[in-house]
């Protein structure tokens, strides 16, 4: 049971990261635009990339590169590619109601 679990998670996961490069690039190219995404949403985007790059250039990590040096970047790495990820479902839901609106 619990190992079905982990494979749909992961599955999930993985769907998600592949939607990234297509959902993204609508995403910038819709993000500025007259009919693009709410004020709300564009807020809480620039918020998040904010935020991100906040944590990619503090010397508090997780785990810290001055100590790891390489692999201190992994986490920094890891919080971009949740940001990405996060950014890619707000986005998928925005097409969603469109799509449902339409209908």
């Amino acid at each position: 049971m619990a190992k079905s679990m982990n494979n749909l998670f992961f599955l999930q996961v993985m769907d998600y990261i592949y939607d990234l490069p297509t959902l993204l690039q609508q995403l910038f190219s819709e993000l500025f635009s007259v009919g693009g995404l709410v004020w709300v949403l564009r807020l809480r985007i620039i918020l998040c990339f904010f935020a991100a790059a906040l944590y990619f250039i503090s010397p508090l990590d997780i785990i810290p590169e001055s100590v790891f040096g390489f692999l201190g970047l992994l986490d920094d790495v890891l919080i971009i590619l949740l940001l990405l990820v996060y950014i890619t479902e707000m986005y998928r839901r925005v097409i969603a109601n469109r799509a449902d609106e339409t209908m």
